[in-house]
Protein backbone atom coordinates (compact mmCIF):
# COMPACT_ATOMS: atom_id res chain seq x y z
CA UNK A 1 0.00 0.00 0.00
CA UNK A 2 2.58 1.96 0.76
CA UNK A 3 3.79 2.23 -2.92
CA UNK A 4 0.74 4.27 -4.33
CA UNK A 5 1.46 6.61 -1.59
CA UNK A 6 3.63 8.81 -3.91
CA UNK A 7 1.12 8.20 -6.65
CA UNK A 8 -1.81 9.36 -4.43
CA UNK A 9 -0.22 12.21 -3.52
CA UNK A 10 0.30 13.67 -6.48
CA UNK A 11 -3.29 12.62 -7.82
CA UNK A 12 -4.26 14.94 -4.79
CA UNK A 13 -1.76 17.99 -5.72
CA UNK A 14 -3.40 18.18 -9.60
CA UNK A 15 -6.93 17.69 -8.66
CA UNK A 16 -6.45 20.74 -6.24
CA UNK A 17 -4.70 22.37 -9.06
CA UNK A 18 -7.33 21.88 -10.92
CA UNK A 19 -9.62 23.25 -9.02
CA UNK A 20 -7.77 26.03 -8.61
CA UNK A 21 -7.05 26.70 -12.54
CA UNK A 22 -10.98 26.24 -12.54
CA UNK A 23 -11.56 28.93 -10.51
CA UNK A 24 -9.18 31.71 -12.28
CA UNK A 25 -11.39 30.61 -15.42
CA UNK A 26 -14.79 31.77 -13.70
CA UNK A 27 -13.43 34.73 -12.25
CA UNK A 28 -11.59 35.93 -15.35
CA UNK A 29 -14.68 35.11 -17.63
CA UNK A 30 -17.09 36.63 -15.14
CA UNK A 31 -14.73 39.90 -14.88
CA UNK A 32 -11.98 39.98 -17.15
CA UNK A 33 -11.51 43.70 -17.37
CA UNK A 34 -10.63 43.48 -13.85
CA UNK A 35 -7.02 41.41 -15.02
CA UNK A 36 -5.79 44.06 -17.61
CA UNK A 37 -3.57 46.21 -15.80
CA UNK A 38 -2.88 49.27 -17.41
CA UNK A 39 1.05 49.41 -16.99
CA UNK A 40 1.14 53.54 -16.89
CA UNK A 41 3.88 55.91 -16.85
CA UNK A 42 5.03 54.66 -13.54
CA UNK A 43 5.50 51.00 -14.05
CA UNK A 44 9.48 49.94 -14.75
CA UNK A 45 10.52 48.77 -18.20
CA UNK A 46 11.23 44.80 -18.04
CA UNK A 47 15.17 44.18 -18.52
CA UNK A 48 15.68 43.77 -21.99
CA UNK A 49 19.96 42.78 -21.53
CA UNK A 50 19.50 39.32 -20.34
CA UNK A 51 21.16 36.23 -22.56
CA UNK A 52 18.52 33.63 -23.56
CA UNK A 53 18.57 30.13 -25.98
CA UNK A 54 15.29 30.00 -28.60
CA UNK A 55 14.17 27.03 -29.71
CA UNK A 56 16.37 26.73 -32.74
CA UNK A 57 19.39 26.99 -30.26
CA UNK A 58 20.63 30.14 -30.89
CA UNK A 59 21.76 33.05 -28.57
CA UNK A 60 19.26 36.31 -28.05
CA UNK A 61 19.18 39.09 -25.84
CA UNK A 62 15.16 40.89 -25.81
CA UNK A 63 17.19 44.16 -26.68
CA UNK A 64 17.30 42.38 -30.28
CA UNK A 65 13.40 42.55 -30.28
CA UNK A 66 13.66 46.92 -30.09
CA UNK A 67 11.82 47.87 -32.69
CA UNK A 68 8.79 45.06 -32.67
CA UNK A 69 5.39 44.96 -30.14
CA UNK A 70 6.41 42.17 -28.01
CA UNK A 71 4.08 39.78 -25.95
CA UNK A 72 5.84 37.31 -23.47
CA UNK A 73 4.25 35.10 -21.12
CA UNK A 74 5.80 32.37 -19.14
CA UNK A 75 5.31 28.55 -19.27
CA UNK A 76 6.89 25.30 -18.50
CA UNK A 77 5.91 22.49 -21.52
CA UNK A 78 4.93 19.44 -18.90
CA UNK A 79 2.26 21.58 -17.07
CA UNK A 80 -0.79 19.29 -17.60
CA UNK A 81 -3.63 21.75 -16.58
CA UNK A 82 -5.39 23.00 -19.63
CA UNK A 83 -6.35 26.53 -17.89
CA UNK A 84 -2.78 27.14 -16.91
CA UNK A 85 0.48 26.95 -19.52
CA UNK A 86 -1.70 25.11 -22.49
CA UNK A 87 -3.98 27.76 -22.25
CA UNK A 88 -1.51 30.80 -22.41
CA UNK A 89 0.10 29.06 -25.43
CA UNK A 90 -3.48 28.15 -26.98
CA UNK A 91 -3.64 32.54 -27.08
CA UNK A 92 -0.61 32.77 -28.59
CA UNK A 93 -1.51 30.69 -31.04
CA UNK A 94 -4.45 32.27 -31.75
CA UNK A 95 -3.16 35.66 -31.45
CA UNK A 96 -0.31 34.92 -33.97
CA UNK A 97 -3.56 33.52 -37.02
CA UNK A 98 -4.94 36.38 -35.93
CA UNK A 99 -2.47 39.27 -36.51
CA UNK A 100 -1.76 37.14 -39.71
CA UNK A 101 -4.86 37.35 -41.25
CA UNK A 102 -5.24 40.56 -41.29
CA UNK A 103 -5.34 42.17 -44.45
CA UNK A 104 -2.42 44.94 -44.30
CA UNK A 105 -2.35 44.08 -40.59
CA UNK A 106 1.57 45.10 -38.76
CA UNK A 107 4.63 42.85 -39.11
CA UNK A 108 6.87 44.61 -36.65
CA UNK A 109 5.34 42.00 -33.39
CA UNK A 110 6.57 38.84 -31.76
CA UNK A 111 5.02 36.80 -29.17
CA UNK A 112 8.07 35.07 -26.72
CA UNK A 113 7.37 32.00 -24.17
CA UNK A 114 9.82 31.99 -21.19
CA UNK A 115 10.19 28.51 -19.61
CA UNK A 116 10.55 28.30 -15.85
CA UNK A 117 11.74 24.81 -16.15
CA UNK A 118 14.83 25.19 -18.28
CA UNK A 119 16.57 22.17 -16.35
CA UNK A 120 13.59 19.84 -18.71
CA UNK A 121 12.97 22.63 -21.60
CA UNK A 122 15.58 22.46 -23.69
CA UNK A 123 15.50 24.05 -27.04
CA UNK A 124 14.71 20.52 -28.86
CA UNK A 125 12.33 19.88 -26.45
CA UNK A 126 10.56 23.84 -26.58
CA UNK A 127 10.69 23.54 -30.68
CA UNK A 128 8.39 20.12 -30.25
CA UNK A 129 6.21 22.37 -28.52
CA UNK A 130 6.00 24.95 -30.45
CA UNK A 131 5.32 22.67 -33.08
CA UNK A 132 2.26 21.37 -31.60
CA UNK A 133 0.58 24.91 -31.45
CA UNK A 134 1.52 25.52 -34.85
CA UNK A 135 3.89 28.27 -34.38
CA UNK A 136 5.63 30.43 -37.00
CA UNK A 137 9.57 30.72 -35.70
CA UNK A 138 9.21 34.30 -37.61
CA UNK A 139 6.65 35.75 -34.89
CA UNK A 140 7.17 33.20 -32.29
CA UNK A 141 10.27 32.08 -30.16
CA UNK A 142 10.77 29.95 -27.12
CA UNK A 143 13.06 31.04 -24.88
CA UNK A 144 15.36 28.99 -22.03
CA UNK A 145 18.34 30.45 -20.34
CA UNK A 146 20.42 30.49 -17.11
CA UNK A 147 17.79 29.83 -13.73
CA UNK A 148 19.06 33.23 -12.62
CA UNK A 149 18.54 34.80 -16.12
CA UNK A 150 15.02 33.47 -15.89
CA UNK A 151 14.46 34.17 -12.38
CA UNK A 152 15.49 38.14 -12.81
CA UNK A 153 13.25 38.21 -15.84
CA UNK A 154 10.01 36.60 -14.16
CA UNK A 155 10.88 39.04 -11.12
CA UNK A 156 10.76 41.89 -13.02
CA UNK A 157 7.29 40.44 -14.50
CA UNK A 158 5.95 39.68 -11.08
CA UNK A 159 5.52 36.11 -12.10
CA UNK A 160 6.44 33.84 -9.20
CA UNK A 161 7.20 30.44 -9.27
CA UNK A 162 9.02 26.94 -7.56
CA UNK A 163 8.69 23.23 -8.33
CA UNK A 164 6.50 21.11 -6.11
CA UNK A 165 6.32 17.33 -6.80
CA UNK A 166 7.72 17.35 -10.30
CA UNK A 167 5.13 19.80 -11.05
CA UNK A 168 5.49 23.66 -10.32
CA UNK A 169 3.56 26.62 -8.95
CA UNK A 170 3.27 29.64 -10.80
CA UNK A 171 0.93 32.60 -11.27
CA UNK A 172 0.27 33.95 -14.33
CA UNK A 173 1.26 37.31 -16.70
CA UNK A 174 1.00 38.20 -20.26
CA UNK A 175 3.04 41.30 -20.87
CA UNK A 176 3.22 43.43 -23.85
CA UNK A 177 6.15 45.68 -24.29
CA UNK A 178 5.96 48.21 -26.72
CA UNK A 179 8.60 49.11 -29.42
CA UNK A 180 10.56 51.02 -27.58
CA UNK A 181 11.01 48.45 -24.31
CA UNK A 182 8.51 50.01 -22.16
CA UNK A 183 5.97 47.89 -20.39
CA UNK A 184 2.32 49.10 -21.65
CA UNK A 185 0.22 46.71 -20.38
CA UNK A 186 0.02 43.23 -17.67
CA UNK A 187 -2.79 40.28 -17.95
CA UNK A 188 -2.35 38.70 -14.23
CA UNK A 189 -4.42 35.39 -15.61
CA UNK A 190 -4.86 32.91 -18.12
CA UNK A 191 -8.25 32.21 -19.60
CA UNK A 192 -9.46 33.24 -23.26
CA UNK A 193 -7.08 36.64 -23.70
CA UNK A 194 -6.17 36.40 -27.47
CA UNK A 195 -8.42 39.56 -28.38
CA UNK A 196 -7.28 41.20 -25.70
CA UNK A 197 -3.89 40.46 -26.56
CA UNK A 198 -4.25 41.40 -30.59
CA UNK A 199 -5.68 44.91 -29.37
CA UNK A 200 -2.69 45.64 -27.53
CA UNK A 201 0.16 44.35 -29.34
CA UNK A 202 -1.85 46.80 -32.59
CA UNK A 203 -1.56 49.71 -30.57
CA UNK A 204 1.85 49.14 -30.00
CA UNK A 205 2.75 48.75 -33.15
CA UNK A 206 0.57 51.19 -34.71
CA UNK A 207 3.19 53.36 -32.95
CA UNK A 208 6.15 52.53 -34.29
CA UNK A 209 4.62 51.95 -37.95
CA UNK A 210 3.26 56.27 -37.71
CA UNK A 211 6.64 57.08 -36.55
CA UNK A 212 8.28 55.64 -39.24
CA UNK A 213 5.72 56.86 -42.26
CA UNK A 214 6.62 60.53 -40.12
CA UNK A 215 10.59 60.03 -40.77
CA UNK A 216 10.01 59.02 -44.56
CA UNK A 217 11.87 61.59 -47.11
Amino acid sequence: MSDFCPILEQRRRWRNALRCGLLLALIAAASGFLFSVNAGESATSVPLDGQFTNELGRAVTLSEFRGQALAITFIYTRCPMPQFCPRLSKNFQEVSAKLAAMTNGPVNWHLLSVTFDPATDTPSVLKAYGERYAYDAEHWSFLTGAPEQISALARSAGVSYKPNGGMVDHNFRTLIIDPAGRLQMVFPTSGDLSDQIVEQILKAAAVTNKLATLNQP
